[in-house]
C-alpha cells in the first residue's frame, strides 16, 4: 500500500509538471510554436537539413510522429520539407528564415517560465531541487 508521503510527492510532482507544461505552451504559442515543436526546432538549429528518420532518433519518437509534426510546422512556415538530391525516398528538413527567427526567442521564453516557476527559491535550492530531481530519474531509469 502507498504511503501517504508517496501520494502526496506524486501530487505536488503532477501539478508543478502540468504548470510548467501548461506556462511553457502559452509561451510558445505567442512565438506560433506549439509544445514539443520546440525540440525539434532545437536540433534543427544544432544542424539544419536532417532528415525524418534521424529527427526521430534523436528526439526518441516514431517517424510518423515527425512527418505530423513537420507538416504542422510547415504550415504554420517554420520549416520546408524535401526530398533528398541522391535519395528521393528521403524527406530532409530545413528552416525556413521565420523558423531561423526564432533561435533566441524560443529559448528565451522557456527561460522565462523556469525563472517564474523557481521564483523565491534560494540559488541553493534551486540547486537542491535540480539534484533531487536528478536522483528521482535516475531511480525511474533503474
Amino acid at each position: 500500500m502507498a504511503r501517504a508521503l508517496d501520494r502526496e510527492y506524486s501530487a505536488a510532482l503532477m501539478r508543478a509538471s502540468r504548470g510548467i507544461k501548461t506556462a511553457s505552451a502559452e509561451a510558445l504559442r505567442a512565438l506560433g510554436v506549439h509544445i514539443g515543436q520546440n525540440f525539434l526546432l532545437d536540433q534543427l538549429w544544432q544542424q539544419d537539413g536532417l532528415t525524418t528518420g534521424e529527427l526521430a532518433r534523436r528526439l526518441e519518437v516514431e517517424v510518423p510522429t515527425i512527418t505530423r509534426m513537420t507538416q504542422r510546422m510547415e504550415a504554420a512556415g517554420l520549416v520546408t520539407r524535401g526530398r533528398d538530391e541522391t535519395d528521393k525516398r528521403v524527406v530532409r528538413i530545413e528552416l525556413t528564415p521565420q523558423g531561423e527567427a526564432l533561435r533566441d526567442q524560443v529559448p528565451a521564453a522557456l527561460d522565462a517560465v523556469a525563472a517564474r516557476s523557481l521564483q523565491g527559491l534560494s540559488d541553493e535550492e534551486c540547486r537542491q531541487l535540480i539534484g533531487l530531481l536528478e536522483r528521482v530519474a535516475g531511480n525511474l531509469r533503474a
